[in-house]
C-alpha cells in the first residue's frame, strides 16, 4: 500500500504535490483545532461564566464553617433553662419588644412566647438574634396579621438544645 502511494506521489507534478501537501496541512490544522484547541477554549469560557457563582458559594460555605466553629466552641446545653429564660427576657427588652410580649413561660425545656401587635420586621430580627445567641430551636410558630401595616401577633415555641450523652 505504501509503495502504491509512493508511486502515485512520483507520478504527480510539482503543482499537484503542493496542493496535496497544502490539503494535508489544512486537514492536520483542522484536526488539531477540533481535538485540542476548541474543547479547551469552550471549557475555559464556560468556567469563566461559572466562576463568580462558584466563588459566591465558596464564600457562603466559609461563612457557614466559621459560624459552625464558633457555635461548636460553645458547649451545648451549658446554661440552665432559667438562665436562658433570663437571657431571652433581656434580648426582648433590648430589641424593644417588651411592650408587645404577652406571655413567656417555661415548661421543661420548652419556652412558649406570645407577642401581641408587634412589628414583624423587628420580631423577625429579634428571633434570628435570639436563636443564634441562645441556641434555641423553633419548634412551632404561628404568625397572624393584625390590622396595621407590618404588625402581627405571634405564638412561638422554642426548645433548648438537647444535651448529648458523651
Amino acid at each position: 500500500m505504501l509503495e502504491t502511494l509512493l508511486q502515485r506521489w512520483q507520478l504527480m507534478t510539482p503543482r499537484e504535490r503542493r496542493i496535496v501537501v497544502a490539503g494535508a496541512a489544512l486537514l492536520v490544522a483542522a484536526a488539531l483545532w477540533l481535538l485540542l484547541f476548541e474543547p479547551a477554549w469552550t471549557a475555559r469560557q464556560r468556567l469563566q461564566a461559572e466562576l463568580p457563582a462558584m466563588r459566591s458559594q465558596l464564600a457562603q460555605v466559609e461563612q457557614m464553617a466559621d459560624e459552625a466553629r464558633r457555635l461548636g466552641a460553645v458547649p451545648a446545653g451549658s446554661d440552665s433553662p432559667q438562665a436562658v429564660k433570663a437571657q431571652l427576657e433581656k434580648s426582648i427588652e433590648g430589641a424593644g419588644l417588651k411592650p408587645a410580649l404577652a406571655q413567656l413561660t417555661l415548661t421543661g425545656n420548652l419556652f412558649e412566647l406570645r407577642f401581641k401587635s408587634v412589628p414583624y420586621a423587628a420580631w423577625l430580627a429579634w428571633l434570628d438574634a435570639a436563636a443564634r445567641e441562645t441556641r434555641l430551636r423553633v419548634v412551632d410558630a404561628a404568625v397572624t396579621r393584625e390590622t396595621g401595616i407590618g404588625v402581627v401577633s405571634v405564638r412561638l415555641a422554642l426548645e433548648m438544645p438537647r444535651r448529648e450523652a458523651r
